[in-house]
């Protein structure tokens, strides 16, 4: 089942915290902050555009020269982003 952003709630002002003026066109700059204060994955604008280039990172659209992302997508691409934390007291490397 495709994800809409009409079927999400986006509270309005959070939109215009991150200077979104639609939850279906966002372009990257905002699309980074998003990802970064919302849902806690540091990303630059400059990474977005490096995915974009390697095939990698949450689907987009091209209007013309323009790049947009759809809020529904960034979610997306946060739910499939896998955290791995390094904790130095369970290490067992030997070679240091």
């Amino acid at each position: 089942m495709p994800s809409s952003a009409k079927n999400q709630c986006y509270p309005k002002e959070l939109l215009k915290q991150l200077s979104i003026q639609s939850a279906e066109a966002v372009p990257t700059i905002p699309a980074a902050n998003y990802l970064t204060r919302i849902k806690g994955i540091p990303t630059a604008p400059s990474s977005l555009e490096v995915y974009r280039c390697q095939g990698k990172g949450p689907k987009y659209k091209k209007i013309g020269s323009r790049v947009f992302y759809t809020l529904p997508w960034l979610d997306e691409h946060a739910a499939g982003i896998e955290i791995k934390i390094f904790d130095p007291a369970n290490s067992h490397r030997e070679d240091f």
